[in-house]
């Protein structure tokens, strides 16, 4: 369990410092919509994301590690158990993250943990 956690954690990390750098990189539009993880990081370059942004990007996000049967097979899991689980979930852990959180964020390292809170919830 502890490995999975350590696995999981590093991935978030990795990806949220990569698409930070890529979205320092590029220029955006003023308002963007939040569909995807990185849209994240890409809207926080010039303004505020909700926390309700930042729930659909980390759902979109872990998702997708759902999806990776590589992934989910190191972890011990599978496609199926990990997308049961993330159902089961998911609505219980997006309150919990609402509850204890601010409405609106700038600062691209609260907004990695709060991703982080979120994906470890659902995982």
């Amino acid at each position: 369990m502890m490995k999975k956690m350590i696995i999981l954690i590093a991935s978030v990390i990795s990806i949220g410092y990569y698409l930070n750098a890529k979205a320092s990189q590029s220029s955006f539009k003023k308002e963007t919509e939040v569909k995807t993880f990185s849209d994240i990081y890409y809207k926080i370059e010039t303004s505020s994301v909700s926390i309700d942004e930042i729930i659909i990007g980390a759902t979109e996000f872990a998702l997708t590690m759902c999806a990776d049967r590589s992934y989910q097979e190191a972890l011990g899991n599978t496609v199926q158990s990990c997308n049961h689980h993330f159902k089961m979930t998911k609505d219980r852990c997006a309150s919990y993250l609402i509850k204890n959180s601010q409405r609106f964020y700038k600062d691209k390292t609260k907004v990695t943990l709060l991703t982080e809170r979120f994906i470890n919830c659902v995982s």
